[in-house]
């Protein structure tokens, strides 16, 4: 025996679930609005897309822009203009674009990552070198040959120095100006060595003395 469907019963019912969920989501709706309003409303923002690692120049896949509550939206200044620049930090997706998180307009590779006051100069790698990234923190030891008895033949010409680009053959690093020569000095007459350190245990900058060596190392660390 065939049930028959009732064309009225069938189109009250589905009236009544539209009703209902009309109903719903306009609740919804009118509470996410009000809760918007308690925190200031909404404003456009550009926020990273997707993640962008640091380095990266943004393209405009790396870029959205979204309505956020005022009250939630970070302090500091946000990126006026994103694409093309540096991201010279890790991005994680749906992150408001701040302006201290990219380098300058206009500024690209190592140059974009580098320090206000800072010199970049490139330290030869080897195969078994350390697994770096940008951004990492090394001091840079320098071994020089020495045959006055008791000397220490390696010193640390720079202290916390920041990655800024890595490559099979070369790690280039930010230096201070007071690092430079001796970094520079190390290069031409020692073997150097990066040491990687915990950002939260680096150590204070200071200058070395000149009885951490040789006096060609003296020399190199020297003020």
């Amino acid at each position: 025996m065939r049930l028959r469907r009732s064309p009225v019963l069938f189109w009250t019912a589905t009236g009544a679930v539209a009703l209902t969920t009309g109903l719903t989501v306009s609740g919804l709706t009118g509470r996410a609005a009000a809760r918007a309003a308690e925190l200031g409303g909404l404003q456009e923002v550009a926020v990273a897309a997707r993640p962008v690692a640091a380095g990266t120049a943004l393209t405009p896949a790396d870029v959205a822009v979204r309505r956020l509550p005022v009250a939630l939206l970070p302090d500091s200044p946000r990126a006026r203009s994103a694409r093309g620049r540096v991201a010279l930090v890790d991005l994680a997706e749906g992150e408001v674009l701040l302006a201290a998180r990219l380098g300058p307009e206009g500024v690209s590779g190592a140059a974009a990552l580098l320090p206000p006051g800072a010199r970049a100069l490139a330290v030869p790698a080897d195969g078994a070198g350390l697994p770096l990234g940008i951004g990492d923190r090394v001091d840079v030891l320098a071994t020089f040959d020495t045959v006055e008895p008791g000397a220490d033949p390696t010193v640390t010409v720079a202290r916390a120095a920041v990655v800024l680009a890595t490559t099979d053959d070369a790690v280039t690093i930010a230096v201070t100006p007071q690092e430079t020569p001796r970094l520079a000095f190390a290069l031409a007459r020692g073997i150097v060595a990066l040491a990687l350190t915990s950002p939260a245990t680096t150590e204070p900058r200071r200058e070395l003395g000149r009885n951490t060596g040789t006096e060609a190392a003296s020399s190199a660390v020297r003020p």
